[in-house]
């Protein structure tokens, strides 16, 4: 029985008016500023990313005589945290956003960008999720809560994957992104298991179709990639692999509407950091949803994939229990995540006997 789907989002929304993924495309900010009539640039960003950016961005916006004004951010996409930005001078002052970084920072931008009424451009440091060209934000508290998401109702203007920082990006990221391109697959399978292409959305439909074609070229260049990686070079399989797992996967959320493709594996996602947000907040967002894959790999009826999977996992360094993210593995803690998961979306319409089959599955996971 296929668990029922709710649509959040009404618009197909594809992901971003011009995307440019090549060696050096972080130098073309200029040119992609003044495409969009911008004239001065609010740029945002974390410490490490502006330690590989800036050296390339800032000359360039020097040479084309371009005003900007560059901000650190801080930590999460918080709602607080961008208002406060949003209240500066130097963002009155710009129009547009620039957003430099990795999953948080390009939420945030996005949504100062729209609540600004300001077109944005991300420039992303790793492949870890495909925050950059989704238009939608993932907000938390300012103790690391999950918040709720807004779905915009405009497309990320611009993006700039630039290959000299995607090579030089840690394997933990890179890894992050594969399994978190990975659940979408996995957790389409919950929503259209038994049912036609008839009884099924056809966005969702359609975005199953690509999200097991990406499946299968990631698994199939990932050692390739990896190897590139380790070496700090770029090659075909690197860069068909930062492109699946950004490009193809924003693309397969935009058909699926955004929310439509997730089950499981996200909503544990979801569940950890809003009920354990200080022993979860160092780790990486397509970690969490890896531990989840397991779980929902066991409740798709593919028990004889989780031990092959997890030791795939493991071979780049992820974990693949909540415990080795930081959860205790008490009685209490393991009710507590069962009781809200079978009050979620991700289980809506299931019978006792999948609830039950949901808890066998997360036995797997603790």
């Amino acid at each position: 029985m296929a668990t029922k789907s709710r649509v959040v989002e009404s618009s197909f929304r594809f992901g971003c008016g011009r995307y440019v993924q090549e060696a050096g495309a972080a130098a073309m900010l200029p040119e992609e500023i003044k495409r969009l009539h911008g004239t001065n640039a609010f740029i945002m960003g974390g410490k490490t990313a502006f330690s590989l950016a800036l050296p390339v961005i800032e000359p360039a916006l020097r040479g084309a005589g371009m005003p900007y004004t560059v901000h650190e951010y801080p930590g999460f996409c918080c709602v607080q945290t961008c208002e406060e930005q949003m209240e500066t001078e130097a963002f009155a002052n710009a129009d547009v956003v620039v957003g430099i970084g990795g999953g948080n920072v390009c939420d945030a931008a996005k949504y100062m960008a729209v609540r600004g009424d300001r077109p944005v451009i991300l420039i992303p440091t790793s492949s870890a999720t495909c925050a950059c060209f989704t238009p939608l934000s993932v907000t938390y508290t300012k103790d690391f809560r999950r918040a709720g998401s807004f779905h915009h109702d405009r497309e990320v203007n611009g993006v700039l994957v630039d290959m000299d920082f995607m090579c030089r990006q840690p394997e933990r990221l890179l890894a992050s992104g594969v399994y978190d391109a990975a659940a979408k697959m996995i957790e389409i399978e919950q929503r259209v298991r038994d049912l036609s292409a008839n009884e099924v959305d056809v966005g969702l439909y359609a975005s199953y179709a690509l999200s097991k074609h990406t499946y299968e070229r990631m698994f199939a260049l990932f050692p390739e990639a990896v190897k590139a990686l380790r070496a700090g070079e770029s090659n075909k399989a690197l860069f068909d692999l930062v492109y699946l797992s950004v490009a193809a996967t924003g693309v397969i959320s935009g058909m699926a509407r955004g929310s439509n493709q997730c089950a499981i594996a996200h909503k544990i996602y979801d569940l950890s950091r809003a009920l354990f947000p200080q022993e979860i907040k160092a780790s990486l967002h397509g970690e969490i949803v890896g531990i989840g894959l397991l779980a929902q790999l066991y409740y798709n009826g593919r028990e004889s994939e989780v031990a092959t999977f997890a030791a795939d996992m493991r071979s780049h360094g992820l974990p693949t229990s909540l415990p080795q993210i930081g959860i205790a593995q008490s009685d209490a803690n393991k009710r507590l995540l069962y009781d809200q998961l079978i009050a979620s979306t991700a289980m809506a319409g299931t019978d006792a006997e999948e609830q039950e089959r949901l808890q066998r599955a997360l036995t797997i996971i603790w």
